[in-house]
């Protein structure tokens, strides 16, 4: 739920409009204005736009469903709703100087209306052993895990440097804690992370995978155009996932799936049904 609120108080910190902003549509009696998107739509071309007041029109009448409905009697709605409704309302002052319109904070009570629905319509959906079972027999490619690495990578664009900063490195008494210490000097040339062969260079790869894990690896690593130095965190052999490792996900993945396909088709009906005047 976190990702919708921080999406939509991104939306709200980047309009400009007044506290009541430029009609687009009337959706059964309700005005959606600009207020809710940022600015520069005008420079849309007409498919573009129509997309817009598309999913304004969607996003309208799913927000008007729920928000008649019981779900915002509840005390999760109502908690969820007066916090993100505060830093909402701290986040557009600081921004723009300005207060949040009724029909803004409207959209952010139908976003967590929206978010407490399909969470309790999680709870409520039923995924059979069968299901889950011929799902694990039917993407055997799903559980194929490919070997991996974990690594911490510093990369530099002069050769010299790089060999410079792995000889100190290598001739440390400590070289985990240096190595550190070096993340912290460079730290915005440092990246890293699990990767795949299908995710970093081959030598890269391919080198760091040889060694044992915690392990500074003893050269740099020339790429196009860039120099690493690579410390070894962890690997992984590729393996196949069991079935008991991935029934939990699995029937997680599936409840998700049949309550976004239900949603869709309730947008959709509604969005059929209702009136609008442009």
């Amino acid at each position: 739920m976190q990702k919708t609120i921080n999406i939509l108080l991104t939306t709200l910190a980047l309009s400009s409009s007044l506290l009541f902003g430029k009609v687009l549509v009337t959706v059964n009696g309700h005005q959606i204005t600009d207020s809710l998107i940022p600015p520069g739509y005008e420079q849309l071309d007409k498919t573009q736009y129509d997309k817009l007041i598309e999913k304004l029109i969607k996003r309208e009448v799913i927000h008007a469903e729920l928000l008649k409905s019981p779900l915002i009697k509840s005390t999760k709605f109502n908690e969820i709703f007066a916090k993100q409704k505060r830093l909402a309302t701290e986040a557009y002052k600081q921004k723009t100087g300005k207060i949040l319109s009724k029909e803004q904070i409207r959209a952010i009570k139908g976003d967590i209306a929206l978010t407490v629905y399909q969470e309790n319509q999680f709870k409520n959906t039923f995924i059979s052993p069968n299901e889950i079972k011929d799902f694990y027999n039917n993407n055997p490619d799903k559980f194929n895990l490919p070997d991996a690495i974990l690594i911490k990578n510093i990369v530099f664009q002069d050769k010299n440097e790089a060999n410079s900063i792995l000889a100190t490195l290598k001739t440390s008494n400590n070289i985990k804690e240096n190595f550190k210490n070096m993340e912290r000097k460079y730290s915005g040339q440092v990246h890293g992370g699990w990767l795949t062969r299908d995710q970093a260079p081959a030598n890269l790869f391919n080198k760091a995978y040889k060694y044992k894990k915690q392990r500074l690896i003893n050269d740099v690593i020339a790429t196009e155009h860039l120099y690493h130095i690579i410390y070894l965190i962890d690997k992984k052999p590729a393996r196949l996932v069991s079935f008991e490792e991935a029934k939990q996900r699995i029937e997680s993945l599936l409840k998700w799936s049949k309550i976004r396909d239900a949603l869709v088709l309730k947008i959709e009906n509604l969005y059929g049904q209702a009136e609008t005047i442009y």
